[in-house]
């Protein structure tokens, strides 16, 4: 891993600081998935560009995927 350097502002770094605590996570980790979030995908897996992009608003919806995506199970 490369260290780098990130300066923000108070109200940045405390908005930042604030949503890391809620998620459990640290400052640093939030950045990096902010970062990885604004980077394109490989070029290996175009798809990847779409995921996570849907959300059920149910935590456990991931559970019943196959539900979702196949009919129930009759």
């Amino acid at each position: 891993m490369i260290r780098t350097q990130v300066s923000l502002d108070a109200q940045e770094y405390a908005l930042a600081r604030k949503e890391a605590r809620s998620l459990g996570i640290s400052v640093a980790e939030f950045v990096r998935r902010a970062v990885r979030e604004q980077l394109p995908p490989p070029k290996d897996a175009p798809w990847m560009r779409y995921a996570g992009m849907v959300e059920s608003g149910d935590p456990r919806s991931s559970e019943s995927v196959d539900e979702i995506v196949y009919g129930s199970k009759d």
